[in-house]
């Protein structure tokens, strides 16, 4: 059996709870989901000059509202995609007491923890969802590799406003999510899919980065079993 190890960027993200409990159901062996601490002043300060006005609605949604903050839409949001999958558990702690999976916590996920964790469970993959760069040294004792399921099309779109960007310029095709290995760059690491998404007449960004949300749990997921299972193979990203 597989095993993989989940990095999360909080003990309550829908996006990791989903993901986890997705993988588990394909097979694959979670050996254990490293999680970075709520309360860490300098994360805080740091994401803050990083996102702006940005960090507190995200704050507002992810960490306060979490699933109340979804209403019924016309598309699959990310809370239809749970009950599909029948997916109850809501707190990475909650895949500790039901299914003895180990939940470490880390400041972040460079931390030493991490690394010895990472050398003690020997993952065959290592499945991002969330939480940060991550240093060589992590990277290093990954298995295969860290895998992320990023919110644009690379190699053209990198680092943040990748839905915006795009619809701005008016490359309506560049719009979507790739799957990809991280390297200590941001977004530069090997692919292994791209997944276009057609914008829907009249759609807001928000309803669009909400139709994403489980289209890319649903691809991460698909990509990480293909790829163990040896059915796609990784490219490297053609800068020009």
């Amino acid at each position: 059996m597989n095993k993989v190890i989940v990095f999360s960027p909080n003990r309550y993200s829908l996006y990791t709870t989903t993901v986890t409990g997705m993988l588990m159901q394909r097979g694959l062996q979670v050996s254990a989901i490293y999680v970075r601490r709520l309360i860490n002043p300098s994360r805080a300060i740091q994401e803050f000059r990083r996102d702006g006005r940005r960090l507190l609605e995200k704050v507002w949604k992810k960490l306060l509202l979490r699933q109340a903050a979804y209403r019924p839409e016309d598309f699959e949001t990310i809370l239809d995609l749970r009950r599909r999958n029948n997916i109850t558990l809501t707190d990475v702690e909650d895949f500790k007491k039901v299914h003895s999976i180990p939940v470490h916590y880390c400041a972040t996920l460079n931390d030493p923890v991490v690394v010895d964790g990472l050398r003690f469970f020997k993952p065959d993959l290592v499945v991002f969802t969330g939480g940060g760069l991550i240093r060589q040294e992590v990277l290093e004792f990954s298995g295969h590799g860290i895998l992320n399921c990023h919110m644009g099309v690379l190699p053209h779109y990198r680092g943040m406003d990748v839905v915006e960007w795009p619809i701005l310029e008016g490359h309506f095709d560049q719009v979507g999510i790739t799957v990809h290995f991280m390297d200590k760059g941001v977004d530069t690491g090997d692919i292994l899919h791209v997944r276009p998404i057609q914008i829907q007449p009249s759609e807001t960004i928000s309803d669009l980065r909400n139709r994403m949300e489980p289209i890319m749990c649903q691809t991460l997921v698909d990509t990480c079993e293909k790829f163990l299972k040896g059915e796609i193979g990784r490219r490297s990203q053609d800068i020009k």
